[in-house]
């Protein structure tokens, strides 16, 4: 059975099966308890650049550990952003728009 989440990381999966590997190579980080705490759900390279993915479910929020794997991100560089898929969907969709890149 599907959680709420779930739902919001299908979402996030078709979307990245529409823009292709032309556009996004990606990675679910799933730890099981041996990863690093706080990985962000999705690692990926979006036309070149490293972005972190944390989905929720609508009305949650980011734990602290999260956050600050998501800071470290950014602090190298890179981009990182967490919320439903709707939210981080537009995000890259966004990002990709300023880059004249329409999907």
């Amino acid at each position: 059975m599907k959680t709420p989440e779930g739902f919001e990381k299908a979402d996030v999966d078709k979307w990245l099966k529409k823009i292709g590997p032309e556009l996004a190579w990606y990675h679910k980080a799933i730890t099981h308890g041996y990863g690093g705490s706080g990985a962000p759900d999705y690692l990926l390279c979006l036309n070149g650049a490293m972005w972190g993915l944390e989905i929720k479910r609508p009305g949650k929020e980011a734990t602290a550990i999260q956050e600050r794997r998501m800071q470290a991100i950014k602090n190298a560089g890179g981009h990182a952003v967490a919320g439903t898929a709707d939210v981080v969907i537009e995000a890259m969709t966004d990002w990709l728009a300023v880059r004249g890149i329409v999907v």
